[in-house]
Parts: structure tokens; C-alpha cells; sequence
């Protein structure tokens, strides 16, 4: 892999650019799109419109922000050039200075023409996201895709498949006799929402990539659910049968022969009291049939007897009636598998006749839609597609699955293009891959740069110049990751860390001295002295390193003037470790704000609370709904003020009165006026913004107001809309766009934000208080993941994963670092050789439990630009708040008159008031014009309008 020269770079065939973090990939790829649209590097110099050169990302933000920037960086080219043109000296550019050398000078014009033409029809350039543009070929070429024309897009995917789940369970499982429904209670506890998350899971395998047709499901269902159980049902009669004989041949005489023999040492190998204790238990099944271990009952068979000493006990039938239910037991159907097969190959066709019976589409149907269009025909429709787009640019490629890549590699295909005039470049950067629970496939990267390499591996480039972060840190960052050589290497293929240098020219934070601060600061958390404990437990870690870090933050704030609170970012990996973050912070009066998009507002406490206020608004006369909603927290209400409030007659008198006209407005105006009315009168902002968090709950009950008012226009009545609120809450487990839960504010606060919501973005100052909570092993339950839907991939190990979401947290800082350490239970498990460690452990080439604080000593002590020290003893010292600099000035006055610049006008309206001469008189005289001379007829006006548009574009006087 070499350094890339992004001037000389082919713009042919395949190429491959790895980044690291900072290193430029915008600049990068818009630098490529500028080469493109002038030609640069392709034959005979053909440019490019915008509307010819593919680009696409992951999001509808990083689209918009890389069209903007594409867009900035060709006005600047094209004005650098016309400087050139003028004899000026242009703005300094080491990249169009060099540009400009490579073009030879009597080319600047046009491709200065060519620059200008594309920055303005940058409204009309391919950049989407992949769902985007694959729902785009979907339509634009509908005839080969065999897809509709028009479609919707599916927003709550989650509600059609709790109708298909529910209707599935009526269907299939309510009919079966009672031994079955113990079953599914035991699996499912009768719920078939629980059901459908295994069902997900199955899906989200079968669908990670696409499958040969040999491997593609069966057109007949898996076999029924009534014949499922059959077997299961059958065992289970001959298990109770068995089961009443064991009982009916137990005695009180068994139980104390038991005894006597574990007494007389006849039965050895177990303490007096530990088989009594089993000796009981066994009494309580066979005598009162109450539950009994299995391991339990193993003790008791009689070749266990036996095989303990106990030759005498075939004296006794009951033991070898045990043996016999034992092996009943070993023998006993397994059920589970065959019933989440056939539920999930029935409720996935009934989801997708659904979809097409109702013309929608969700955003797993696009990838899979065109992959399969673009491989059913001869390769016409790829042709097509390469006939639009010669050159295809995908950004974040690290974050592709299966059905993109093999979509782009069947268009991009090498038998198929024309060498000199198609390109597919991927840019990516394989060290922030942590997408893989939405499908991203690591594997997939590396086998497509494998597969570059394998042809050409001149085609494969690095980007190893960060212009984000300082010199000190990116040396202490190449330090961290450089320590250990295979740190990012997985299953999947290797990873090597390309050590980078900085190109920033950000300046260090320094202390009072004057001296610069090393810019990576580790702050270990060690034991309490004098304690007996080897690891700190996950609340106490999580309370003393949020408090430790809370104190820093704000100590940084007093002693940096220049250093704002919107300059630091936290970052975290769980919502349980913002809380504690935002607790601590809020103690110390420092605000901060929780950057969280994938939180459901309807699945928030405001939105219980709200439907207990909306309820006893909707039924006035209701006095204990009314009391439900005094109590909530919504309503604000202080512990002292809420006894009067219950018992005052008078007051709830009055408060009956409030709800019938609030209900009257509710009914006449809408929710959101009454709901205005009601915060108005009974103080509920000032309540809520008295008490912590709420700022969050305003915020909340806000949103919910704006929803339920939208949703009234499809339900009538305050009843309706009530069912309606109650459904998303009990529903709501996908996340369309305006159900996310917004920013409670846009203060300068501190930004605390997730590992993986932080990709991408950057911030001066960045603190990661809770290392020590990466585990060594792999997550069992999503609890441990940023949000619910981020389940952990079955494919891949936690640690790989953590070890790339590390590099993202450390590398989103400007200026500094801090990092919380602690030694927790998890980091570090098992023994000898068998030990598993986490990222972070790895990182510090740790060898047993106990070695935390040497190992971070010997890993990064001897590196200049890291400070090592313990955490010290936090301070409740409060932030004093920002300076007030805001000044009320006059509004400014407009110095020019507005003038409507352009209009909508026919070639008949421009020419019916022209006259042949200046008079009436020259008029009459018959005197022509070349108005008047101008042919007349359709194709003569737009040729005018033509000429004038073309005049208009390119400045020229009339």
C-alpha cells in the first residue's frame, strides 16, 4: 500500500484508499471530484458533470455535508483559475497551485468554465446514500428491476410485524391443547413479542448476505407447529406416566435407608448435611411434587447409587425407576428450533405480501431488490447503470455489507467496463468498521481490497497525514495502537496500523507556566486503601469515576479561560453511564446535554405520565384518574403540596371545572392548544425546570404534544387519540425520525454522546471516564451496548469490536485526551494461559488481573505526550458559568432597495408591447425593427429563450 498522491491518482478501474482517522477522506474525495469534472487524468481530457460521477455514504447528513463541501471546493478551483486567467495572484492552495501546473495554460479557461458550470448544477449531482440511490435505480429502471415505479417508504416496519406476530400466535399456537401452551409459556412466556425478537435474530442471520439459489429457502413452509409438538406431546404423556410410577414406588422406608446408609459410609463421597438436603428435596418431589433439580435427581438413580457404594440399593425399585425416567428425560423432543423456523418462514412471507399489497418498502428491500435485479438479466441493467454513472465513489466503505458490494461489483464488473473511462473508488477506513449490528461487513471490506491487491496493487493507497489533532497527541495516539502490531487484526483478515503525522496546526493546551500539557492525560482509578476488595464493582466504578472526572472537567474550566463547556465531549458507551455522567456534572452546575438519536420520546416516562394527564382531562368526573395524574411527575407536584391537593374538596372542585374546559378547547382547538393552556395555568414549566433533568422532561412532554396533535388529524376524538398514545408506548420499538427524542437544549453544554454516535465528528477536548468497563469477554445481552437495537454480531468477537470503537473515542480529539481507568472484573478473566482480555487490556499487554496500574506504567510511561497519574480525590467545586458578552444593538437598516431579479414570463409577454418605431408616427411610416423582422413560431421562441438563459449563465451584456 503506498501514500496517495491524490493529483496522480488513476481515475480508472478499481482503486482502493484507506484512511485512518483525521486524515482528510472529504477533502480527499472532493479533490478527486474536481480532477473528474475538468478531466484531469482521463482520456483526451473528458470531464464529467456532476450528474455522471456517483458518490455515496451511509447517511442523509454526510450527504448534504459532503455536497456542500464538493461544492465550496469547485467554486474555489474555478475562482483560483480565474485569477490565473486575470494575472492575479490567487488565494494560497498547495493542491490547485500543483493542479494548475499540471494543466497546461491555454486549458485553464475551459476548465475554469467546466468548474463554475458544475459548482452551480451541484443540485443535480448523484451524492446519496446507498439506500438512496438504490431506491433511485430501482425506479428509474423499473422495467429491468421488475420493482413498481412508485412506492412509499415503510416508517414503522416494527407495527406491521406485531400484527403479523399476533396474528401468527391466533393462528397457529391458540388452537393447541394446554400441554403446549406450558410449553410456550416456558419459552415465551405466552408473549409473542418475545417471540419476535428471536424471529429478528434468525432474519438478521439468513439475510446478513445474499444466498446461491441452492441455498435459498424452500418455497413449502417448515413443518407445522401442531406437528412440531406431536413428538413433544407424546413424550410428555409417557413422562407422567413414568413420573406417577416413581412416585407411587417412594416411601418414607426409602428415604430413611438413604440416610442410614450415607451414615454407615456405605454411600461415600458426600457430607451428612448436603445429602439430607437432597434426600429432602427428593421426599418433597415424590411425596408434595414440588420442583427438583435435575442434578439433584441424578443422585439418586440406581446405577448412581451404585457406582457411589451402595451395592444394596436394588433392594429398593423406586432408584432404578429413576434411572429409567433419566434416561426418559435425555430422549425428550427438542421443540424450540422447529417452532422459530416455521414462525420464521411464515411471518416473513406474510411480511412481505404485505408490503407488496400495500406498495411500501423498507430499507433492508432496496439492498436486496437491486442486488437481486442487477443479477437476473444478461447484465443490461448494470450496463445502464454504468452508462449513467463511468465513475462510482463510495465513502465509509468500511461500513458495506454483501448485497451493496455485490450490486457495485456486478455494474463495476472488470470483464464489463471500458478500463479508461470507468472507476470504482472505495475509500474506507477498516479501523473504524463498528457498524457490524446494522449489517456492516468487515469481511467484506478486506476481501474487495484483497481483491484490488490481487490484480494491482499499485491501486490500493493510504492517507496518513491527520489534520485534525495536535503533533503531541497524534504521536501519543501512534503510540497506544502502535504498542501492539496485530491490536486491529481479526478473523475476518488483518488490519495494520499505518502510524500517522500531524498537519494540524491547533495549538496545545498549556498551564499557567506557559507549558504545553501532555495531550493524552490516564487517570487511574485505584482501590480504596485498607479495603480487601480486588476490583471495583460496576456501580462504584461507574459513581467514583463519573464524580473524577466531573471535578477534572471542571478545574480544566477555571484554569483555561479559552476552553468552553461546548469544547468537551464525553463519551460513553451506555445510556447508564451518561446518567451517571450528567449527575455528577449537574452537582457541580456544569450543563450538559445527552446526543442520543435513537432514544423513542413515546417510550420515555413523559409519555406514561402525559397519557395519565390526557386521561383524566378526557373524563373530568373520573376523581381517581384525576388523582393519578396529580401524582405523576409530569404534573410536578412536590410531596408536601401533594397531600392537600388529594384532600382539598374545593380544590378539586375547581380542578373538575379546569379539566371540562380543558377538555372543550382539547376537543375544538386541538391537543397541543389545551395542552398550552394547561402548562400556562398550572406552572408546569417552572415545576419541571425546578427538578433535575428537567429540562429533559420538558422537552419531552413538548415533542409528544407536537405528535399527538399530528396524529389527531387521523383519529377522532380525545378517546382515539388516547388508544393511540397508548399504542406507540406499548409499540414503539423502531424509531422513525420524529419520534426520536430531541436536544433539551442548545446552550453551551457539554456534549455527552455514544462511541458510536461520535464517528465522524470531533471535538477539542474529549474524556473517556469508563475504560474499564470494556469486557474481555463476549456481550451476552444488549443492555451493554449504546442503544437496544445495537445487538452484538454473531460473527464477531466483542473485543475486536470494542478495540475499533476505541480507536473511534480516541480519536475524535483536537487538543487533548483523558482517559479513565480502573481495574473491574471484567477487563481481564480466566487464568494462565487461558486468560481473555479486554481492548483496552490488550492495548497494555496485560498478563493477570492484578497488573493494571504496572502495565499502564511500562505501556505509555515512557511515551513524552502521556501523563499517568491516580485519580485525584474529587472536589465539589462548582462551574461558575460563562461571562455574559451578549449586548442588545439596534436592528440594522436595509441600505438597498430589494429588486425581483428574474420572473416567469412567455416569449408572446417579452414581445407584445414592442413598437416598430419610438412613435406612433414612425409606426405608421411601415419603418421594421429586427424585433419585428425576428420569425415568428414555437421554434424560433425557444431559441431565444435559449440564447437568453445561455447569456445569463455566462455573464454576457445584452
Amino acid at each position: 500500500m503506498k501514500q496517495l498522491d491524490v493529483l496522480t491518482m488513476p481515475l480508472c478501474g478499481r482503486q482502493v484508499i484507506e484512511a485512518s482517522a483525521g486524515t482528510g477522506k472529504t477533502w480527499t474525495l472532493s479533490a478527486l471530484y474536481l480532477r473528474l469534472i475538468i478531466g484531469h487524468g482521463r482520456p483526451a481530457s473528458q470531464g464529467l458533470k456532476p450528474s455522471q460521477i456517483l458518490v455515496m455514504t451511509f447517511t442523509e447528513a454526510a450527504t448534504a455535508e459532503l455536497r456542500e463541501r464538493i461544492r465550496l471546493r469547485l467554486g474555489q478551483a474555478a475562482t483560483y483559475l480565474d485569477a490565473l486567467l486575470a494575472k492575479q495572484a490567487p488565494e494560497e492552495d498547495a493542491f490547485l497551485n500543483d493542479l494548475s501546473l499540471a494543466l497546461t495554460p491555454d486549458t485553464w479557461r475551459q476548465s475554469a468554465a467546466l468548474l463554475h458550470a458544475a459548482a452551480h448544477n451541484m443540485d443535480d449531482a448523484a451524492i446519496f446514500t446507498i439506500h438512496g440511490w438504490s431506491r433511485r435505480m430501482l425506479s428509474s429502471f423499473a422495467l429491468q428491476s421488475r420493482d413498481l415505479f412508485e412506492q412509499t417508504h415503510l416508517d414503522n416496519p416494527q407495527a406491521l410485524l406485531h400484527d403479523l406476530i399476533n396474528d401468527y400466535w391466533r393462528r397457529f399456537y391458540t388452537p393447541l391443547p394446554l400441554a403446549a401452551q406450558e410449553l410456550l409459556q416456558s419459552l415465551w412466556k405466552a408473549d409473542p413479542q418475545k417471540l419476535l425478537k428471536d424471529l429478528q435474530q434468525v432474519w438478521r442471520i439468513q439475510e446478513r448476505q445474499p444466498q446461491p439459489k441452492r441455498e435459498a429457502p424452500l418455497a413449502t413452509p417448515p413443518t407445522a407447529p401442531s406437528e412440531v409438538l406431536a413428538p413433544l406431546l407424546t413424550w410428555q404423556v409417557q413422562h407422567q406416566a413414568l413420573v406417577a410410577k416413581v412416585r407411587e414406588a417412594w416411601s418414607g422406608e426409602v428415604a430413611a435407608a438413604l440416610l442410614v446408609a450415607q451414615a454407615a459410609k456405605r454411600i461415600k463421597g458426600s457430607r451428612a448435611d448436603y445429602f439430607a438436603n437432597w434426600v429432602n428435596a427428593l421426599q418433597a418431589w415424590a411425596e408434595q411434587g414440588q420442583a427438583i433439580k435435575p442434578d439433584t435427581l441424578e443422585r439418586f438413580g440406581l446405577q448412581a447409587l451404585q457406582s457411589k457404594g451402595w451395592q444394596a440399593a436394588d433392594a429398593f425399585p423406586v432408584f432404578a425407576l429413576i434411572d429409567e425416567l433419566l434416561t426418559l428425560q435425555e430422549a425428550k423432543p427438542q421443540t424450540e428450533a422447529g417452532l422459530i423456523n416455521h414462525a420464521a418462514w411464515q411471518v416473513h412471507a406474510q411480511y412481505q405480501q404485505a408490503k407488496l399489497q400495500q406498495s411500501v418498502f423498507d430499507f433492508q428491500d432496496l439492498l436486496q431488490r437491486l442486488h437481486t435485479a442487477l443479477h437476473e438479466d444478461q447484465g443490461e441493467m448494470a450496463a445502464a447503470i454504468r452508462s449513467q454513472y463511468p465513475v462510482a465513489m463510495v465513502d465509509e466503505f468500511q461500513d458495506t455489507d454483501p448485497w451493496q458490494y455485490q450490486s457495485l461489483d456486478r455494474i463495476y464488473a472488470r470483464h464489463a467496463v471500458d478500463p479508461q473511462h470507468h472507476a470504482l473508488v472505495m475509500i474506507g477506513d477498516p479501523k473504524q468498521a463498528i457498524y457490524s449490528f446494522r449489517g456492516a461487513d468487515l469481511q467484506t471490506y478486506i476481501n474487495a481490497r484483497n481483491e484490488v491487491n490481487s490484480h494491482n496493487s499499485l491501486a490500493l493507497h493510504s492517507l496518513s497525514s491527520n489534520f485534525r489533532s495536535t503533533a503531541g497527541l497524534v504521536r501519543a495516539l501512534n503510540h497506544v495502537f502502535g504498542q501492539v502490531p496485530d491490536a486491529f487484526n481479526t478473523a475476518a483478515g488483518d488490519i495494520p496500523y499505518v502510524p500517522v503525522e500531524s498537519k494540524s496546526s491547533r495549538q496545545a493546551l498549556t498551564n499557567a507556566q506557559g507549558e504545553a500539557l501532555r495531550p493524552v492525560q490516564v487517570m487511574h482509578l485505584p482501590l480504596p486503601e485498607g479495603g480487601e476488595e480486588k476490583h471495583w464493582t460496576a456501580n462504584d466504578h461507574l459513581h467514583h469515576m463519573a464524580q473524577g472526572f466531573a471535578s477534572t472537567m471542571v478545574q480544566l474550566l477555571a484554569q483555561h479561560p479559552d476552553v468552553k463547556p461546548g469544547d468537551m465531549a464525553v463519551l460513553v458507551r451506555s445510556h447508564a453511564h451518561a446518567k451517571a455522567m450528567q449527575t455528577a456534572l449537574r452537582q457541580r452546575h456544569l450543563p450538559s446535554v445527552f446526543l442520543s438519536d435513537n432514544a423513542n420520546v413515546f417510550q420515555s416516562e413523559e409519555a406514561l405520565d402525559l397519557w395519565r394527564v390526557l386521561r383524566a382531562i378526557a373524563s373530568p368526573r373520573q376523581t381517581a384518574w384525576m388523582r393519578s395524574a396529580l401524582a405523576s411527575g409530569l404534573w410536578g407536584l412536590s410531596l408536601a403540596q401533594l397531600p392537600a391537593m388529594l384532600h382539598d374538596e374545593a380544590h378539586a372542585d375547581a380542578l373538575a371545572e379546569s379539566c371540562q374546559r380543558w377538555l372543550q378547547q382539547w376537543q375544538h382547538s386541538g391537543v397541543l392548544p389545551m395542552l398550552h393552556s394547561w402548562m400556562h395555568e398550572q406552572h408546569i414549566a417552572a415545576r419541571l425546570l425546578a427538578q433535575p433533568w428537567g429540562e429533559r422532561r420538558l422537552t419531552n412532554l413538548l415533542h409528544l404534544g407536537e405528535l399527538l396533535q399530528n396524529a389527531s388529524q387521523h383519529v377522532q376524538g380525545p378517546l382515539a387519540l388516547l388508544q393511540y398514545l397508548a399504542d406507540n408506548m406499548a409499540h414503539s420499538s423502531d424509531n422513525p425520525e420524529a419520534q426520536k427524542m430531541r436536544l433539551e437544549t442548545d446552550a453551551q453544554c457539554v456534549q455527552i454522546i455514544t462511541f458510536h454516535k461520535s464517528k465522524g465528528l470531533e471535538y477539542p477536548l474529549v474524556f473517556v471516564p469508563f475504560l474499564g468497563s470494556l469486557s474481555a469477554t463476549d456481550r451476552q445481552n444488549k443492555a451493554q451496548h449504546d442503544d437496544e437495537d445495537e445487538a452484538p454480531d454473531p460473527t464477531e468477537t466483542s473485543v475486536d469490536e470494542d478495540m475499533r470503537l476505541l480507536y473511534v473515542a480516541l480519536t475524535r480529539a483536537q487538543r487533548g485526551v483523558w482517559l479513565g481507568l480502573a481495574s473491574t472484573a471484567k477487563s481481564v478473566v480466566g487464568k494462565d494461559d487461558k486468560l481473555k482480555l479486554s481492548a483496552i487490556s490488550r492495548l497494555l499487554q496485560r498478563k493477570h488481573k492484578d497488573d493494571l496500574w504496572e502495565r499502564i506504567q511500562a505501556a505509555w510511561g515512557n511515551c513524552d505526550d502521556i501523563a499517568i497519574h491516580h485519580m485525584p480525590t474529587p472536589k465539589r467545586k462548582v462551574f461558575a458559568g460563562l461571562p455574559l458578552t451578549a449586548h442588545t444593538q439596534n436592528a440594522r437598516t436595509p441600505q438597498r432597495a430589494a429588486h425581483k431579479l428574474w420572473w416567469t414570463a412567455s416569449f408572446s409577454s417579452l414581445t407584445r408591447d414592442l413598437e416598430a418605431g419610438s412613435s406612433r408616427e414612425e409606426a405608421d411610416t411601415e419603418l421594421t425593427t429586427p424585433w419585428q423582422s425576428f420569425p415568428a413560431g414555437a421554434r424560433y421562441g425557444t431559441l431565444l429563450h435559449d440564447l437568453l438563459q445561455y447569456q445569463a449563465q455566462n455573464n454576457w451584456p445584452i
